[in-house]
């Protein structure tokens, strides 16, 4: 196989494996529900973070670097 066709292969099963698993557990579908709801936050927060513009994320580490400087000197 090549190297090309490694991700969609990876991607196929993984959907593969999620479907299998999500049969297996249809008895708990509250539960599947909630772990899915789970992974699709972490998901949305993966690539929210990814997309913000990096001046954002810029501004937003020195705002904890200043805040652990304050926490120091009362500290």
């Amino acid at each position: 196989m090549s190297f090309a066709l490694t991700l969609p292969v990876a991607e196929a099963a993984l959907f593969t494996t999620g479907c299998l698993i999500i049969h297996l557990l249809r008895r708990h579908a509250e539960v599947v529900t909630a772990v899915l709801a789970c992974l699709l936050m972490m998901v949305v927060l993966v690539l929210g973070i990814a997309g913000a513009p990096e001046p954002f994320l810029k501004a937003q580490a020195n705002s904890l670097y200043a805040d652990a400087d304050l926490i120091h000197l009362v500290n």
